[in-house]
């Protein structure tokens, strides 16, 4: 069963002079094994959005449910991984090791069950073993961003949610965390994420949620959502929207170098007849 939310709504400050409309009348259904991207400006309702996943709020008005389950009951919330954006923010342990090994313990699990699922969810992420007895805090920004990922992989989760999971990292972390994630979507674990970077995450995302001022202003199939001439866009398919509006019947659905490269070689062999 799917991730369902109907009619939802979310207020800050409820019946305060400081009301805030967070979120209106959200209509959405993510599967199993999606890789789901969730867009839009700062204040658009993207992080609230994710926090009644699991629980954290709960809706003024509508349902939410987790593969039917109420998302602040307990057999829910092992359903659903959340690494947040500062992954400081969510590590407190001593050792990476107790670091990952919380949630499985938390939840019952023996020693020995939590063990492989520790040694798991590090070769999931890519964390040498040696990793396992450091002080979490001593690590780089990429190492904590695997940690916190792996805390939430060892509950095996079937949907992992991120908060703009490779902001602050260096090219060669963020790479390695699209590779990880990407495998992880593989396995069929959903993978949804909050970002601003299109230009890492666009080829992965099958599906796109675009919030405007706490409504979805779109959802649909990457393909479709370059079609209609949304924004934001990852820097290729900004370049083409771009010459289409200069004129040239370019391809609104390029948004890799190659094709765009293919597509203008393409456009030029026409443009020489």
């Amino acid at each position: 069963m799917p991730i369902i939310l109907e009619n939802v709504s979310f207020s800050y400050s409820k019946k305060t002079p400081l009301e805030t409309s967070a979120l209106r009348e959200i209509n959405l259904r993510i599967e199993k094994g999606e890789f789901v991207g969730i867009l839009g400006e700062k204040g658009a309702g993207k992080s609230t959005l994710t926090k009644l996943f699991n629980g954290m709020f709960k809706p003024e008005t509508g349902i939410v449910r987790v593969d039917g389950l109420d998302p602040s009951s307990r057999e829910a919330k092992r359903k659903i991984g959340m690494v947040f954006q500062q992954a400081a923010d969510q590590l407190f342990c001593k050792t990476v090791y107790e670091e990952i090994a919380f949630g499985p313990l938390n939840f019952g699990y023996s020693k020995k069950e939590t063990e492989q699922r520790v040694y798991e969810a590090i070769e999931a992420v890519s964390l040498d073993q040696t990793e396992l007895s450091r002080d979490p805090f001593s690590l780089s920004g990429g190492e904590m961003q695997r940690v916190a990922l792996a805390s939430a992989l060892a509950l095996r989760p079937d949907y992992l949610v991120l908060d703009e999971p490779i902001t602050g990292l260096d090219p060669i972390g963020k790479k390695d965390i699209l590779k990880t994630l990407n495998r992880i979507k593989e396995k069929g674990t959903a993978v949804i994420t909050v970002t601003h970077n299109l230009k890492g995450f666009f080829p992965l995302l099958e599906k796109i949620v675009l919030l405007r001022e706490g409504r979805i202003a779109f959802q649909g199939s990457r393909e479709s959502y370059l079609k209609k001439g949304f924004e934001p866009l990852p820097p290729i398919a900004s370049m083409m929207k771009e010459l289409r509006a200069r004129g040239l019947p370019v391809n609104l659905t390029v948004f890799t170098v190659e094709d765009a490269l293919e597509e203008i070689m393409r456009l030029k062999s026409i443009l020489l007849e």
